[in-house]
């Protein structure tokens, strides 16, 4: 979907709930739907202010929270920030363990949460699918200085012979 078209869907969505479209609001939406990094919030506060200079901090909180609360953008909750991200379609987030980058990556095999209701009878209220590694620059990187190590299956070590 065009990120135009993204952004008029999710107003309408908002003003259905009952919240006005500001002009704040609507820079916020429009940096959110036209990126494809998974900012954090203080991300997304640098870039808008750039085109709504009395943006608050506050603002895009609150933002951020009320857009979460509709289901139209996910939060992915980390240990150090939380991340955003308005691609609600199902895919897998490639986690650079080295410098943080999160890539969407689309994925084949997919049970919509509706599948899963109807099958089994659970009610998913939310998922994510990840992947943690290195992303091709930092895997180079590591490369050209002889770090790279390989990953173990599942973080257990290697059996040793008897």
């Amino acid at each position: 979907m065009e990120p135009e078209q993204k952004r008029r869907e999710m107003e309408q969505a908002l003003r259905t709930a009952g919240y006005r479209i500001t002009a704040q609001r609507k820079a916020i939406l429009d940096y959110l739907v036209s990126t494809l990094e998974h900012p954090g919030a203080y991300r997304i506060f640098e870039e808008v202010k750039k085109v709504q200079p009395g943006l608050s901090l506050a603002t895009v909180y609150n933002t951020l929270q009320v857009l979460t609360r509709n289901g139209l953008i996910k939060m992915l909750t980390f240990r150090d920030d939380n991340r955003y991200e308005a691609n609600l379609s199902f895919h897998i987030n490639l986690i650079c363990a080295s410098c943080g980058k999160i890539q969407d990556f689309e994925a084949e095999t997919h049970m919509s949460p509706e599948e899963v209701r109807e099958q089994i009878g659970f009610e998913v209220m939310s998922y994510r699918m990840e992947y943690h590694g290195l992303c091709s620059e930092c895997k180079s990187g590591a490369d050209r200085k002889g770090k790279n190590k390989k990953l173990s299956s599942g973080g257990l070590s290697p059996r040793k012979e008897s």
